[in-house]
């Protein structure tokens, strides 16, 4: 435990350094692209926003801005499965004035502080739970409840660069502590289309990789699996990268690749090792309608 703080805290403060300078200067609100690409189940840490601007169904000068839409995601059923799922998923993206956001990917949180290029504050994630009838490499395991994550987030801008870091303390499902550490590239083609892809690291607390990855001595004799401790810190790391097209009018469509690779006792875990893959990949679609109101 002591050795996942040291890290965290590391990341964190060399995330958090170049934007101390930045705060006494005035904060210049950035327009952002409506979120088009699927969004990754919380088991799956997604990639930055994007930063660039392009044409949508909102305007700059909207309090309110909404993105709604649908998406598909093809992914691993549970984390380290080596089969893969189709999986329907919503497209939900609310901000007020540049502060606060209520989104399927980036949670309920609030811009708390902000300077000319970064912004931090407290952020709610849900994780979806897991269920023993989702593959059969999970019969006898039980299963883990849905989750809720709370914590703090800090971005920095140094367009076309974005890079960030996550802190949060689970309940309900698991006790443990997740933090995520990202860097993003992110260029248009043209007025139309966005590229932005990077790599992310994903850490975790012992008590987070046991709900998903332990094994103890009841799960041990229901499901034919060794009894296995996982200790924590190195969860994953991994890359990816989405894709968004405008099509005019506030419609826009989006694509999402990535893969993973589990790390440390995650990818020692029974599950992993034995039933399961280390690597991680990914692949979704969807269509979404941005507008605003306001002003």
């Amino acid at each position: 435990m002591r050795r996942f703080w040291s890290l965290l805290h590391m990341g964190i403060a060399i995330l958090c350094l170049p934007a101390l300078p930045a705060a006494a200067q005035p904060h210049e609100a950035q327009p952002q692209v409506a979120q088009t690409v699927p969004v990754a189940p919380q088991d799956q840490a997604p990639i930055s926003e994007p930063v660039l601007q392009l044409h949508s169904g909102h305007r700059a000068s909207d309090e309110w801005r909404f993105s709604l839409g649908v998406g598909g995601l093809y992914a691993p059923t549970y984390l380290g499965s080596n089969n893969y799922d189709l999986d329907p998923l919503p497209l939900i993206d609310i901000r007020y004035r540049d502060r606060l956001f209520l989104s399927t990917r980036d949670g309920l949180g609030i811009n708390l502080l902000s300077g000319s290029n970064w912004r931090a504050g407290p952020v709610l994630k849900y994780r979806r739970g897991r269920d023993q009838d989702d593959d059969a490499a999970l019969h006898g395991l039980g299963d883990v409840d849905p989750a809720g994550e709370i914590g703090g987030f800090v971005h920095y801008d140094l367009r076309p660069f974005t890079m960030g870091a996550e802190i949060r303390q689970g309940f309900g499902g698991h006790d443990g502590v997740i933090g995520d550490l990202f860097f993003t590239w992110t260029t248009l083609f043209n007025d139309r289309t966005q590229l932005s892809l990077g790599p992310k690291l994903s850490l975790g607390s012992r008590d987070f990789t046991e709900s998903y990855f332990g094994i103890d001595a009841n799960q041990a004799a229901r499901s034919g699996y060794q009894r296995y401790e996982a200790d924590g810190v190195f969860v994953s790391y991994g890359l990816g990268a989405s894709l968004t097209y405008q099509l005019g009018d506030g419609w826009a469509l989006g694509g999402f690749a990535g893969v993973d690779r589990l790390e440390g006792d995650a990818a020692d875990s029974p599950i992993v090792d034995q039933a399961g893959s280390a690597t991680q990949g990914r692949v979704g679609l969807s269509i979404g309608y941005s507008f605003g109101t306001g002003k």
